[in-house]
């Protein structure tokens, strides 16, 4: 695989911790919805990056502007993946437009909480995800974000680069329009949001997440298809406090 990157940026995104601020309370919001892709093909750009880089401790995925790109902002810092001739670039760039957004602002996260041995799926790190904030008194009625730092030992991924002109809109083109790759026996850190209510607005119908990630080990960052973590070597962040 090739790619672009600045050095610089990735040290200060990886070694970003999640810490905790004065407030515990959080906000979750939107722009864009993926049905309106789906549906009506409407890729324009439905609020300018800036717009919520202006938010305080503001963590944020979703897809640029003609989906050309995936966005991922971690506490007010943003990396955008894209497609340039083929290699994967990554900018810090917050100038451009996403077609679909979600963010939260989040002050403070709760510590780290361990990730079970048999938490290894997509589906089970789903379950547990839901299951830990519900002892956390987190209403899982309502979006939330949350944080994994973990071990892969397999994530497969995309970063999307729409064809001009094509019109018709499925999730399987979703997957395969752009660079796909695995990482195997990486360090990832993972930015998700929960919702089983907002199907078609910002997850998927098969899920109640939206993952974004970037590796601690290599200039890669994008869409979250698939994984399978390391067993007993990871662990959630979720927003500290009750709403």
């Amino acid at each position: 695989m090739k790619y672009h990157f600045s050095l610089f940026l990735l040290a200060v995104l990886w070694n970003c911790q999640p810490r905790p601020a004065s407030e515990a309370s959080f906000e979750v919001g939107w722009d864009g919805a993926l049905k309106t892709i789906m549906r009506e093909g409407n890729l324009s750009g439905q609020v300018a990056v800036e717009e919520i880089l202006k938010k305080k401790h503001v963590y944020a995925l979703g897809a640029m502007e003609g989906l050309k790109g995936e966005l991922l902002v971690w506490d007010g810092r943003p990396l955008i993946a894209m497609v340039r001739d083929s290699s994967l670039q990554l900018s810090q760039d917050g100038n451009g437009n996403a077609a679909l957004a979600v963010y939260a602002s989040v002050p403070r996260w709760s510590g780290a909480i361990p990730i079970p041995y048999n938490v290894r799926s997509y589906e089970a790190l789903e379950n547990f995800i839901r299951d830990a904030a519900r002892k956390e008194k987190i209403d899982v009625g309502k979006p939330f974000p949350f944080l994994v730092e973990a071990t892969a030992n397999k994530l497969d991924y995309h970063i999307i680069d729409w064809p001009e002109g094509d019109t018709v809109h499925t999730h399987e083109k979703h997957l395969q329009a752009g660079m796909r790759g695995t990482l195997g026996a990486a360090p990832v850190k993972i930015l998700g949001f929960y919702s089983a209510h907002h199907h078609g607005v910002f997850t998927h119908h098969s899920t109640n997440m939206h993952l974004h990630f970037m590796s601690m080990e290599a200039p890669i960052a994008g869409h979250v298809d698939s994984l399978i973590l390391e067993g007993g070597k990871g662990g959630l962040f979720l927003p500290g406090g009750e709403q």
